[in-house]
């Protein structure tokens, strides 16, 4: 277990890898217990492990002056969750304005089958230019919903390989949906919204 003393915090600060590699060790699970409890996806919490640590990584030079370590992480962390939550919040408003207005009564049925046709198609691209592992991990966690411990057991890996190649899969699938342009984007998420997919945020 890490020693949080000033010294410690002064290496963090200079950019010390080993030092920011122990404290991502100690911490990664804890920040990735939380953001599970917030969002209830298994892709935004691991989106949200990279981000604060991103986070930690930007303010290190400050981190001399932080008395409680864990407490400020746990701070970071609750404080970004709750941005996700607030944006994804907007962006299913915003949705639901751009492709639902101006009928009241909604899309008709065959429209909702068209958009996860549509969808599905895009996201089948975006897989089959992913590395053979990165697809494994997507259609293990993402398709067939088993979890992390249980994709890491069926393909032979650790659980932190398997985190890393989801992260991946994820950052490679925004982008390539982001690429087909904003009317895609939104049909995309017009169909996470309705069939609940945990892998939707393009932001």
């Amino acid at each position: 277990m890490i020693a949080e003393t000033h010294n410690y915090l002064e290496l963090l600060a200079n950019g010390d890898q080993p030092a920011f590699r122990r404290l991502f060790e100690r911490y990664s699970d804890r920040i990735y217990g939380v953001a599970v409890a917030y969002t209830k996806s298994h892709t935004l919490a691991e989106e949200a492990v990279q981000d604060v640590f991103l986070k930690l990584w930007t303010k290190r030079a400050s981190l001399p002056a932080v008395n409680q370590l864990e407490s400020y992480i746990f701070i970071l962390t609750r404080n970004h969750m709750l941005n996700v939550l607030r944006n994804i919040a907007r962006e299913r408003a915003f949705i639901r304005e751009q492709l639902l207005a101006g009928d009241e009564a909604g899309p008709p049925a065959p429209v909702s089958a068209i958009i996860r046709k549509q969808s599905l198609e895009i996201l089948e691209e975006a897989l089959l230019q992913l590395p053979a592992q990165q697809r494994a991990v997507f259609r293990l966690t993402q398709e067939q919903g088993i979890s992390l411990n249980d994709a890491a057991a069926e393909l032979g890996l650790s659980r932190n390989t398997v985190r890393n190649h989801l992260a991946r899969a994820m950052a490679f699938i925004r982008a390539y949906v982001k690429k087909q342009g904003h009317a895609v984007q939104l049909i995309f998420l017009l169909a996470a919204e309705i069939y609940h997919w945990h892998w939707y945020t393009l932001s």
